[in-house]
């Protein structure tokens, strides 16, 4: 295992409710509405959350099923109508103060998506160009706007740029210890920062996909086919109120590399995307588990084919390894770990702006 995957344990969070009251529309509603009125609210809204997550709509199947499951676990509550209205407001006051934090990042993610769209369009129209014989834009370029060969037609290019990005974020023990600054939290809203960007570009760029991963002795999914089923079972097992063990205490104890690469090399075989323009970001601290692992993740790259550049941003390169990765893999170091032995934290702008970076280079390639 990894040297500081194995003291990871996992740290209790507790927080204080504070702030203003209920809202006066709301406090109406809960007043005048009975037990039931109130927990067919709370239902549709926990209905809601789960949906989201899952990525269905109210009226699929998945949905009755989860509605029903939801039904009957509330049939056998004992929950009376102030708990259930107190756990309504909690979930509102929650997600009001989510959006308010969320606003400077939208902004933000918005300004990249921008920026991106642009490098793309730059992009295109230089291949656009690159394919012209000499003169031939300078002799007639009313023509070339015309029949969509030139720079009047950028709809052509977005059709013609492909590239697959896949954001992978080290999940191991050592990534939620003070000696790293907790850095998983970290990589993980940045990681969802880029992810949203690139799903903003992707609607003028069709062209544009990705795939989000997270890893440690194993690699988990979430998207494609393998999320999708991993984030079912993870709902059936709720429903059937079958208790899971807090995964990171069995697989953080080890960061392996190989099930990784095996796993995108398997999603890209069932999209059709081996040999195709493709781009990594690997988000780690550094801890691999060891060079067998490392070589045997080098075997899985190969099998990808070519077109495939593969980032591993390390926030803790101070950090010694025993690991040397192999050469398939760009290793860049990030001083994103600051602080003293007393206390360290992860500089998330400074790692945001290094995705983006490499990013628009990568896509205007």
């Amino acid at each position: 295992m990894a040297k500081a995957d194995q003291g990871y344990t996992r740290a209790r969070s507790t927080s204080s409710r504070g702030g203003g009251g209920r809202g006066r529309a709301f406090s109406t509603y809960a007043r005048e509405a009975t037990k039931d009125e109130l927990a067919a609210f709370y239902l549709r809204h926990q209905l809601k959350g789960i949906l989201d997550i899952l990525g269905e709509s109210p009226q699929s199947e998945t949905a009755m099923v989860i509605r029903q499951g939801l039904a009957e676990e509330y049939k056998e509550t004992t929950m009376t109508k102030a708990q259930i209205e107190d756990a309504v407001y909690t979930d509102a006051s929650r997600d009001g103060a989510q959006a308010l934090l969320g606003n400077e990042r939208r902004t933000a993610m918005a300004q990249e998506a921008a920026l991106l769209v642009d490098t793309l369009a730059s992009a295109t129209r230089d291949r656009e160009v690159e394919n012209l014989d000499e003169g031939d834009w300078l002799d007639d370029p009313v023509a070339l706007i015309a029949d969509g060969s030139g720079w009047g037609e950028e709809r052509m290019g977005a059709r013609e740029f492909r590239k697959h990005v896949s954001i992978a974020v080290d999940n191991s023990g050592s990534t939620h210890m003070a000696s790293t600054g907790y850095c998983a939290h970290a990589m993980s809203v940045v990681a969802n920062s880029l992810l949203e960007v690139l799903y903003t570009a992707s609607s003028q760029w069709p062209g544009v996909t990705w795939d989000a991963y997270s890893f440690n002795r194993i690699t988990r999914s979430h998207t494609s086919r393998f999320g999708r089923q991993e984030r079912y079972e993870l709902v059936r097992q709720s429903l059937a109120q079958v208790v899971v063990s807090d995964p990171l205490r069995t697989d953080a104890i080890e960061t392996n590399l190989a099930p990784l690469i095996e796993r995108m090399y398997e999603t890209e075989e069932e999209r059709g995307l081996l040999g195709s323009p493709r781009l990594d970001i690997i988000l780690t601290d550094g801890e691999f588990e060891s060079q067998a692992d490392a070589d045997e993740a080098a075997e899985w790259q190969r099998r990808r084919g070519p077109g495939v550049t593969t980032y591993v941003l390390n926030l803790c390169p101070e950090t010694p390894s025993e690991v040397a990765l192999p050469y398939q893999f760009r290793v860049i170091p990030l001083t994103c770990v600051t602080g003293d032995e007393h206390r360290k934290e992860v500089d998330g702008e400074g790692l945001r702006q290094a995705l983006m970076q490499i990013v628009l280079s990568e896509m205007g390639k």
